[in-house]
């Protein structure tokens, strides 16, 4: 039975056909950061692959990015698919979040559990090859220059992480919570809190080198509250309401 005042339609699950997934994993690429403005996309033979998928149901996927604005397809020996460019993400990021600005803080609240999690696994964990992987994403991130190298970098800093914490199926889960999330494409936004977005991983650092898991734990909380932050003012810059605490 459904809890009164719940809204039953929010729990419900609608079967996705094999383009919609097709979609979806896309869309997470640049969601992430995997895929930045003007990167192209793997060739359709080996999308189909890796998806498991006909040729004709990734061209409808990719047909679908291409009318919401994700990408850019070109025909030809030399054509294919690309992401488009910086401006063009943001009117997309908008978008998605005037749909979709619901939905965060129960993105957020998963990430927080399971990211800090694995911040205190990483911490008992971890080797010396770990924590030089996490040194040189950190140090990545210090030296990047533009929005999207910043979010691929981020990327790379919680991969690592969960690595070192040798929990498959969480870092399953965190992926998972990732490519939901668009990240902030509001490079003004991101500007003033960079340094502070920076401080909170190498905190995070410091405690998984100390092999300290209760305060690894506390400074991913810290980390993803300054990512929620950022989030939320980014959705007041583009008029959207964000979603009360």
């Amino acid at each position: 039975m459904v809890e009164a005042g719940r809204d039953e339609s929010r729990i419900s699950l609608v079967p996705e056909t094999a383009s919609d997934s097709a979609v979806r994993f896309l869309r997470a690429m640049i969601f992430s950061g995997e895929l930045g403005p003007g990167d192209k996309l793997p060739p359709e033979r080996d999308l189909g692959a890796r998806l498991g998928i006909s040729r004709m149901t990734l061209r409808l996927a990719l047909k679908a990015l291409e009318s919401t604005g994700y990408i850019i397809t070109t025909r030809g020996s030399r054509g294919g698919s690309r992401v488009t460019d910086s401006a063009t993400l943001v009117e997309c990021w908008n978008q998605w979040m005037r749909v979709h600005a619901g939905e965060l803080e129960d993105i957020f609240e998963f990430r927080m559990t399971v990211e800090s999690r694995l911040a205190a696994l990483a911490s008992e964990r971890r080797s010396d090859e770990d924590l030089e992987a996490m040194e040189r994403a950190i140090q990545r991130e210090r030296d990047s220059r533009d929005w999207s190298s910043l979010f691929r970098t981020d990327m790379d800093i919680h991969k690592s992480i969960a690595r070192a914490a040798w929990s498959p199926h969480l870092e399953q889960a965190m992926l998972a919570a990732r490519s939901e999330l668009f990240a902030p494409v509001d490079l003004a936004q991101l500007e003033q809190r960079e340094l502070q977005v920076h401080d909170t991983h190498a905190r995070i650092l410091d405690a998984i080198r100390a092999q300290d898991p209760v305060e690894a734990a506390e400074h991913m909380r810290g980390h993803i509250e300054l990512i929620r932050d950022l989030t939320y003012r980014a959705l007041e810059n583009a008029g959207i309401k964000p979603p009360a605490l």
